[in-house]
């Protein structure tokens, strides 16, 4: 038996006997009784140390715990509930908050908060009914947010945000008689393909802002021929082929800007028939960067 069990049941035998000695029935009273509630109460301060010790004292409420200086030991809170092991709230609206943790670790120690799930299921979990979920700060503007070893996609981050700019992938390979489809809807420029017979690739332009203006420039095989081809005055529900009928063996740049200053940019390679060792009839790929 653990020397932490021996002090409990040292503690809980001396009080079950004190109990035991004062439920008992009244005697006339004579000097023996003295002694034993005497003996049962040096009892009690005889083994109550190693209780203290083993037990910790009892958590005070609205006190601070303990009185004065701190633990050495960890606290414990061992639960085998088929819900959460233990709750923290506060139940006063508008203000106060459900709990604060904080300690004085190095960078080399344990953080002052780790949830470890043991399972395979979530280790953590936040939720607000308000429209910011949750701030991180550092003590300097350069200091970094948070790191990770994982290398999956985290679904609805915006990790296409840099510096301001969003970016966007362009990609399109169809067989033939594929029809309009949209492969681009940023910084108010829309992009669609379609795979005609032939193969004939069919790339066109249309913005969602009024006197919005587009320049393509691109080069075409065979002989490197250089084309180039603009609308200063692009309105929604227009339609501006991108290419004409220069599209096939084609690599360029479109530039798109709106009278707001949004501009979007796209590098783009257009082939037909031969994409991809012949398996696509048109291709149209490339990558977006509006800001």
């Amino acid at each position: 038996m653990s020397s932490n069990r021996q002090d409990d049941r040292a503690w809980n035998d001396a009080v079950d006997r004190y109990v035991a000695t004062a439920q008992r029935p009244r005697r006339p009273r004579t000097n023996n009784g003295r002694y034993v509630l005497a003996s049962a109460f040096l009892l009690v301060l005889a083994v109550s140390p190693f209780a203290v010790g083993a037990t910790g004292s009892v958590i005070r409420e609205g006190k601070r715990n303990p009185g004065s200086g701190s633990a050495t030991r960890e606290t414990e809170l061992i639960s085998r509930s088929k819900t959460y092991g233990t709750r923290q709230s506060n139940v006063l609206s508008g203000n106060g908050g459900g709990a604060i943790y904080g300690c004085r670790s190095n960078p080399s120690r344990e953080a002052c908060i780790r949830s470890n799930n043991l399972s395979e299921g979530r280790a953590f979990e936040f939720e607000t009914d308000g429209a910011e979920g949750g701030r991180i700060e550092t003590k300097t503007e350069t200091g970094r947010p948070f790191t990770t070893n994982a290398t999956g996609v985290a679904t609805g981050l915006n990790a296409d945000r840099v510096d301001g700019m969003h970016a966007a992938k362009v990609d399109f390979r169809a067989p033939i008689n594929t029809p309009a489809t949209r492969l681009l809807e940023l910084g108010g420029l829309v992009l669609t393909a379609a795979c005609g017979p032939g193969p004939d690739l069919d790339v066109r332009a249309t913005t969602t802002v009024a006197h919005s203006a587009l320049h393509v420039s691109w080069n075409k095989d065979p002989g490197n021929v250089p084309f180039y081809r603009q609308d200063n005055d692009l309105n929604p529900n227009e339609s501006f082929s991108l290419l004409a009928q220069n599209d096939d063996g084609s690599q360029g740049t479109v530039v798109y800007t709106s009278p707001a200053g949004v501009s979007t940019s796209v590098t783009f390679l257009g082939e037909e028939a031969d994409a991809f060792g012949a398996t696509a009839a048109c291709a149209f790929t490339g990558t977006a960067m509006a800001g």
